[in-house]
């Protein structure tokens, strides 16, 4: 690729984590341009084993091992622990996410590795974080949404909690480790020192709900599921039509009077019950019967058309694979082509940046076990 689209060229990264979280972290930085070396263990990175599969890897492992290389190596061999301090004294950065007690058990915590390597920006990702009482529990994206909220406020008002249709504290989680690493780094141009970079499942879980732990402190009232609605503006989220649904988002008055005159509805911008967006959050029921009346004439492509000319936000409700024929994505060029022309996988989502217009490439496909 172009030194534009590299800007981290030259930056060499030892990745030993696994799963999803960890490794993901590391593909941001590897997509950026930084030399990331996989280290697997003998039993190999369980995403390997995700379905579906693809030979030895995965729809995940595709995902959040690209760009990289991989080596295996045993830590708890003479030879393998030689290979990996080689590595080490030519690395930037290593990544882990393994428990407290099997790093120490490997002496290869912070301490151990920064004492020899005072340049070492060490990135360490936990599902709990690193002090407290759970520092040592282990967790996944589920089991540490349902501790900090996220599956809570998460389905429909009158069902069950439900985990989010996507692993948010992975993916989450991967990006803050990278933005930590990035911003060591940046720091270590000025001082010449390396830096313990920490993050967890379980801090961003807590990131992710800012709003509704401030909601309660002003409201006092607990914190409900909304469906793909909100407790703040109405009408907001999912609506019927003749063929299909649409997501509708009124976010103040002014958007609620162009919406109710494109669908019909002009009285209700001065009706008392719904003029203002607090009695339309107050009164979302009536509203809601009114809007899925007036939207019933006519197909959901329509409506996004028609609500789109006049700056309502609205769109299809689609799902995922519809995105390999959406225009805009085609457009932005999000999918990526594989390198592996082998591979099953032809496209891979980059990632959501662009340097000056272009977005860097996938230019090595997740590898192969390296036994």
């Amino acid at each position: 690729m172009p030194r534009d689209l590299q800007p981290l060229a030259g930056v060499r990264v030892l990745d030993a984590t696994s799963n999803i979280a960890g490794p993901f972290g590391a593909a941001v930085l590897a997509d950026l341009g930084a030399q990331v070396t996989k280290l697997e263990s003998p039993l190999a990175d369980p995403s390997r084993s995700m379905v579906p599969l693809d030979g030895d890897r995965s729809a995940y492992f595709h995902i959040v091992n690209r760009n990289k290389t991989a080596i295996t190596t045993d830590f708890k061999s003479l030879q393998g622990r030689a290979v990996f301090d080689q590595l080490l004294s030519e690395s930037d950065v290593f990544l882990t996410n393994f428990l407290p007690d099997r790093l120490n058990a490997l002496s290869l915590s912070p301490a151990d590795l920064m004492a020899a390597n005072p340049r070492l920006i060490y990135g360490n990702l936990t599902s709990y974080g690193a002090a407290g009482a759970d520092a040592s529990h282990p967790g996944y994206d589920a089991t540490v949404q349902a501790r900090t909220g996220v599956m809570y406020v998460t389905g429909e008002s009158e069902g069950d909690p439900v985990r989010t249709g996507v692993s948010i504290l992975d993916i989450g989680s991967g990006m803050w480790l990278a933005i930590g690493i990035l911003a060591a780094i940046v720091e270590r141009n000025e001082s010449g020192l390396g830096c313990l970079i920490e993050t967890s499942l379980y801090e961003t879980g807590i990131s992710w709900v800012s709003y509704h732990l401030t909601a309660y402190q002003l409201s006092e009232m607990p914190s409900v599921r909304s469906g793909t609605g909100h407790p703040t503006f109405a009408p907001y989220g999912n609506f019927p039509t003749l063929n299909g649904q649409i997501c509708v988002g009124v976010g103040n008055d002014e958007i609620f009077a162009k919406f109710a005159n494109a669908v019909g509805g002009r009285q209700w911008i001065t009706d008392p019950r719904f003029a203002k967006n607090s009695g339309r959050v107050a009164n979302k029921i009536e509203l809601h019967a009114l809007i899925i009346s007036a939207l019933s004439t006519a197909d959901a492509k329509y409506w996004v058309t028609q609500l789109g000319k006049v700056g309502v936000p609205c769109d299809l409700v689609v799902p995922p694979e519809a995105l390999f024929q959406d225009p805009q994505q085609l457009a932005v060029g999000m999918l990526l082509a594989n390198p592996d022309l082998e591979s099953k996988v032809k496209l891979i989502p980059g990632i959501p940046v662009t340097f000056n217009g272009k977005r860097p490439q996938i230019t090595k496909s997740a590898p192969h076990r390296n036994i």
